[in-house]
């Protein structure tokens, strides 16, 4: 589970470095030489799309997620625990298994005609990005099933 999730965050890295020197030339070549390539404007969008819902996972698993917090500083780290397994029982299984169910019909759809974009002379293979938004639920609720079988592992040993 480790090497994938550590693949998932080398392919983020690749996926940034990819948005931001896109995203340079683009605005580079508009403006010093006026010209443009939708190709060049669909790279940078679908690394962008895909670097949006793979980070979601590495932050997830790395426990650099958002949290409101108010109550927490005081709280013991047992206490924090047992809430943070909760969460992912009672929100993280059902959202994420929701996105899951709701998202694989696009998707499959998506790869059955092989999707491209709609910019005339856009690059093809967004299927391959829509893809993420299966990819996106199922790492993170292996994720989470990976948590939760360890607290019921630590807890009855």
């Amino acid at each position: 589970m480790q090497n994938l999730l550590r693949a998932v965050r080398w392919l983020c890295m690749g996926l940034a470095v990819i948005v931001f020197a896109g995203q340079l030339a683009m605005v580079l070549m508009r403006y010093l030489l006026g010209v443009g390539f939708v190709e060049l404007q669909d790279a940078v969008s679908y690394s962008f799309a895909a670097l949006v819902a793979l980070s979601v996972t590495v932050t997830f698993d790395r426990d650099r997620h958002v949290r409101v917090d108010v109550f927490r500083q005081t709280w013991s780290e047992h206490v924090n625990l047992l809430i943070d397994r909760a969460g992912d029982l009672l929100f993280a299984l059902p959202v994420f298994g929701l996105m899951l169910w709701t998202a694989y019909p696009l998707v499959k759809s998506s790869w059955l005609i092989l999707e491209g974009s709609q910019e005339t002379g856009g690059l093809p293979g967004l299927f391959v990005v829509k893809t993420c938004l299966v990819i996106l639920p199922a790492l993170i609720l292996l994720i989470v099933l990976t948590r939760l079988v360890g607290a019921v592992r630590r807890s009855v040993s």
